[in-house]
């Protein structure tokens, strides 16, 4: 039983008392009575090295002092446990049915007061200390009850422990009131309590509650194998971490119940839990936690009136870490949800007209419906998700849909996806989804292509230069894995009439701090006319190949690389370099020597034909080591001059700062006036 009957306690004491005394009236003389029992067990309740000391009056009317000094005191249902624990009552009322009020004293320290009033087989007891209070009170034919006022929850860390060992409330006050009848098979508990101020962290960190205020009803059948609670209460301030889910509680509050069964075992099995955030989340399932709090499994299905309040409120913790931190939700929802030791094991999400803005322009959709459906199951399970509208880094996508199958843990598609955009088209040849499964991670697998896209418009939508052309390229196979995308087979893109090639390319933390990049850059055969014109990098015909080795980007800016870019000489075209290229080529080294003809001669020409060009720059520790085609005296020629005029560019300056480079470049670039010095 959970409690001590109140009848036993009363016959206890009063025992004792007469015990002491050895008789039922008054003496005539006064008397002090001592009495040691090595322990004493009432309903659960266990008192061990008890000794009792009555001082008895000459006369009747002369006042009873009574002395209790326990060395242990447990309650094992309670999972409660003191010692030293002293009573002192200096005149205790009446002799039938004794009253008496005293200070109490725990390990030597003041423990308030306590007060015992026994009246027939009914009976009460008080505690206070400044503002907490416990009282427990009981009739002869009644259960019992008790009220509670402020007591620190702190103090049935032992009991939640027996419960879940992730609970150790370290704040927060109960008030309110229970009433326990121990008479039947399983004790009967029902009542009314407001929990204040908690908080709460689990050891892993994945529970966490601060100054959480919830007033609840709850009624429970405790019995010797097992607990059954039903709790109803409602969240009405504070702040719950379900890691990944952090919620601030809105000031409307949000309602709940739980039915619940507790073995004596430990763990939790919710039979069944609400939970109503009316406006953002309304919501019910089942769930099992174990003794150590970690959930064991949970089935979930609810609905969102407002996918922007779901956002605001719950999905903040989910968004962040994924790089989607502020992301923009409109329209409803629905779904289903079920996990379990290995991790998901179903999911369902329905959309009705739904609306997804990224606050950085990398992507929008409108007018989403439709749902993605997987399970883990063997059996196929088939779902389609459309738009009305899209656009990716502000380039509008023709609205389209995805159909989905799943099928043993996998989400396919189950046709590409073939969409316009900017003249061409943009096409999803494959896509795989395996979430994570125990040690096996998420995995996501994708291919996709481009189709004659119209460059203008894309450089135009991108803050490019303006560029000419179209744009082709394929993506055979990106990876997604432990925060890592890498691309299989390569990423081949057809602009400027060439081709540009990355290799060995490596993403890690895409959606994470200071995202890294790795690859390997051929070029081949690029067409240098529409190049350098759309950089305004004056103007040079002919074919550019070249390579980027060892290419690291850190959040997205170049620490290390060994580039090479070097005119085909093979190209039987013509071959000509501008005034203003000369220059801008001259200026990026920081000196250059124009020789083979005075400067001042330089103005006179258009441009000049040249045999080769090659410029190199090796990146390490922000420093740029330059190269060119071949050593000339100290320094190193660039362009190579061929026929008259003739002209040759020569760099002295081997090692430039990076920064100070690209400053350069980006003069070069801009620039609207020809400088020849």
């Amino acid at each position: 039983m959970l409690t001590p009957c109140a009848s036993l306690v009363r016959s206890t004491l009063v025992s004792l008392l007469f015990g002491l005394l050895g008789l039922a009236g008054p003496v005539d003389a006064a008397r002090h009575a001592t009495l040691t029992l090595e322990a004493i067990e009432v309903g659960g309740l266990r008192a061990e090295s008890v000794r009792v000391e009555l001082t008895e009056g000459a006369n009747a009317s002369d006042a009873r002092a009574l002395r209790w000094r326990i060395a242990q005191l447990a309650w094992p249902a309670m999972a409660l446990e003191l010692r030293d624990v002293a009573w002192q009552c200096e005149r205790m009322l009446r002799w039938q049915n004794p009253r008496c009020d005293g200070s109490l004293q725990v390990a030597g320290r003041s423990a308030g007061r306590l007060a015992i009033d026994l009246d027939g087989l009914s009976g009460a007891l008080r505690w206070s200390q400044g503002r907490r209070a416990l009282a427990l009170t009981s009739g002869s034919d009644a259960p019992w009850r008790i009220d509670a006022e402020q007591l620190p929850l702190a103090w049935l860390g032992g009991l939640l422990a027996r419960v879940s060992e992730a609970l150790h409330p370290a704040t927060g006050t109960l008030s309110g009131h229970l009433r326990i009848d121990p008479s039947t098979p399983a004790t009967r508990l029902e009542g009314q309590l407001r929990l204040a101020g908690v908080g709460f962290d689990s050891p892993d960190g994945m529970l966490a509650g601060a100054n959480l205020t919830l007033p609840l009803r709850f009624d429970a059948d405790l019995g010797t194998t097992e607990a059954r609670w039903k709790v109803r209460g409602r969240l009405v301030a504070g702040e719950l971490l379900v890691s990944p889910v952090y919620l601030a509680v809105p000031a409307e509050g949000i309602g709940w119940d739980v039915e619940a069964r507790i073995p004596s075992t430990g763990g939790w099995q919710l039979t069944r839990w609400a939970w109503n955030d009316d406006g953002a989340l309304v919501a019910e399932g089942a769930a099992a936690f174990g003794p150590d709090g970690r959930l064991r499994s949970l089935t979930a299905q609810g609905s969102s009136p407002s996918l922007d309040s779901l956002a605001t409120r719950y999905l903040d913790g989910v968004l962040g870490p994924a790089g989607l931190d502020g992301l923009r939700l409109a329209g409803r929802s629905g779904g289903r949800i079920a996990l379990d030791a290995e991790g998901l094991a179903g999911l369902e999400i329905d959309l009705a007209e739904a609306l997804a803005v990224d606050p950085r322009g990398r992507f929008s959709l409108a007018g989403l419906d439709g749902g993605v459906h997987w399970s883990r199951e063997a059996r196929a399970v088939e779902s389609r998700l459309g738009w009305r509208a899209a656009a990716l880094y502000g380039i509008g996508l023709d609205s389209g849909a995805l159909r989905f199958r799943s099928q043993e843990g996998a989400l396919a598609l189950v046709e590409p996806l073939r969409t316009g955009v900017l003249g061409g088209h943009l096409r999803l040849d494959r896509f795989v989804w395996r979430p994570s499964r125990g040690p096996v991670p998420l995995r996501i697998d994708m291919g996709l292509a481009l189709e004659a896209l119209d460059l203008g418009s894309l450089s135009q939508r991108l803050g490019w230069p303006d560029f000419d052309g179209s744009l082709a390229g394929t993506l055979p196979n990106a990876v997604y894995e432990n925060n890592r995308v890498r691309f299989d087979g390569g990423l081949a893109v057809q602009l400027f009439g060439g081709e540009l090639r990355v290799d060995d390319l490596v993403l890690e933390r895409p959606f994470g701090v200071a995202p890294s990049l790795a690859a390997d850059v051929r070029f081949d055969d690029i067409d240098l006319a529409p190049l350098t014109g759309a950089f305004g990098f004056g103007e040079i015909t002919g074919r550019l190949d070249g390579r980027i080795r060892d290419l690291r980007l850190v959040d997205w800016s170049p620490v290390a690389f060994d580039a090479r870019l070097l005119t085909d000489r093979a190209w039987q075209g013509e071959r000509r370099i501008s005034q203003r290229a000369v220059q801008d080529i001259s200026d990026l080294g920081g000196s250059g020597l124009i020789a083979g003809v005075q400067a001042r001669l330089l103005r006179t020409f258009d441009d000049f034909g040249y045999d080769r060009i090659g410029i190199g720059c090796v990146l390490k520790d922000n420093v740029c080591a330059m190269t060119g085609l071949k050593k000339r005296g100290a320094g190193f020629v660039v362009v190579e001059g061929r026929g008259l005029p003739r002209i040759e560019v020569v760099g002295f300056r081997r090692e430039v700062d990076w920064p100070t480079l690209l400053a350069r470049l980006r003069d070069a670039t801009e620039g609207d006036t020809l400088r020849i010095e």
